[in-house]
């Protein structure tokens, strides 16, 4: 009988419950929406570094490794066959690739940026990378690509490089000498990695031999791991993390580092500016629950007289209190479903059509807005979300409902006598 009570009541100020209901679910609604993006947010940036920037494991040299922001071309892999061999022992290993990265300077007609070059190895980098697959505009290198490079979308807009150009690039040789070479430009990349667009460049082994005296010199070798479509990045990070620690523990000689290991501290403060999130999810819900402490209480006011005849008819306190706790139940309920098919229609959007930042800001750079990532940005599903949304829309509600129902269970049956 309370129930029935209690969904009459809810529904005898149909204005007033909608404008609860619907603040509720906003907030609720913007919850799920924002931990879509977030999660997907997560799964773009890994996706970019396993798929165009590091892979799922580097390994370096560990001089090298101690030196890394110098791009020391001296410290280069002694035994590339013997960790290949071990690599590709593990059946979720999909490809090594080799690579020696060099700091350099690009000019073109006058004007020059400071750029970081990727010498890789073609057939191989394919079989780990999808540079080939993010050209914009151009081709991949031809069979020699002995003076042909690659080049961010970005940065060539920069400096007005088209594709046929020739630009020159200088850099520092592995005996530390200064070079300069020309290369044709072969085509344009477009990644998810605002740096790779930015500052980045691609030549091929034979091609830089030339501008750095590399005599084969491979300073790193990056290890693909097979990614199924669906796996959480958790999951697939401890299986990461677990061939790393094993190849690790065969070649205590080199450093093997998951994506985890180089991004780790960048992936901590995407987390972290979740919370932000949360704080504006929190602060909308708590505008909820004020809606709700005042729905319940002008309920309580306006049906004193009501309150007086149920206790004159034998109800006890604790059954007054738990009507109107109940009354609240009911709108947290309400608000939590309205919450969820909202926060439904905004996941099925930004899931299935995505957030084209190219688009949106056209013309600029994901460095200029301060995007870690750029492209079309797609959302997660997470039901986890939707329960725990629906869940804090009803815990809210009952906290809320407590204070006045406890002060209607706590009125005499001579004070409401009063307001007949």
């Amino acid at each position: 009988m309370l129930v029935k009570m209690a969904i009459r009541n809810v529904f005898r100020h149909k204005r007033r419950t909608f404008l609860t209901v619907i603040t509720m679910a906003v907030g609720l609604m913007f919850y799920i929406f924002f931990d879509s993006l977030f999660v997907g947010i997560d799964r773009m940036v890994v996706e970019g570094l396993v798929k165009y920037s590091d892979s799922s494991l580097v390994v370096v040299s560990k001089e090298y490794y101690e030196n890394q922001k110098a791009y020391p071309l001296k410290k280069s892999i002694r035994d590339e066959e013997k960790i290949t061999r071990l690599a590709e022992g593990f059946p979720d290993i999909e490809g090594v690739a080799p690579r020696t990265q060099f700091l350099g300077e690009l000019v073109y007609y006058g004007k020059s940026k400071y750029i970081v070059g990727t010498v890789i190895s073609p057939e191989r980098d394919e079989k780990v990378f999808e540079i080939k697959s993010s050209l914009k505009e151009g081709g991949f290198f031809s069979e020699s690509g002995e003076d042909e490079a690659l080049i961010g979308i970005d940065l060539a807009r920069e400096l007005g490089v088209q594709v046929g150009e020739t630009i020159t690039i200088m850099a520092q040789t592995k005996y530390e000498t200064h070079n300069a070479l020309d290369f044709v430009v072969k085509g344009l990349i477009s990644t998810t990695v605002p740096s790779i667009n930015e500052a980045s460049l691609f030549l091929t082994y034979r091609g830089a031999e030339k501008l750095l005296d590399l005599e084969g010199s491979v300073t790193s070798l990056h290890i693909k791991v097979r990614w199924p479509k669906g796996e959480s990045i958790p999951s697939y990070t401890k299986r990461v993390e677990t061939i790393a620690r094993s190849l690790q523990e065969k070649l205590p000689e080199y450093k093997v580092s998951s994506f985890m290991d180089i991004y780790g501290d960048f992936l901590l403060l995407m987390q972290q500016k979740k919370a932000t999130t949360y704080i504006i999810t929190f602060l909308i819900l708590l505008i909820a629950a004020v809606g709700i402490v005042n729905t319940i209480l002008m309920s309580v006011y306006e049906r004193i007289k009501e309150i007086g005849v149920l206790m004159a008819m034998g109800f006890k306190p604790k059954e007054i209190r738990r009507l109107f706790l109940l009354e609240g139940i009911v709108i947290g309920i309400i608000g939590g479903l309205a919450g969820m098919v909202l926060g439904l229609v905004v996941d099925v959007w930004v899931i299935y059509s995505g957030i084209n930042f190219a688009e949106m800001y056209s013309g600029m750079r994901a460095s200029d807005i301060g995007m870690p990532i750029w492209g079309t940005l797609y959302g997660e599903w997470n039901i986890v979300a939707f329960l725990l949304s629906f869940g804090f829309g009803v815990l809210v509600s009952f906290v809320s409902t407590y204070f006045p129902a406890r002060y209607a269970s706590r009125l005499q049956v001579t004070e409401c006598l009063r307001f007949v």
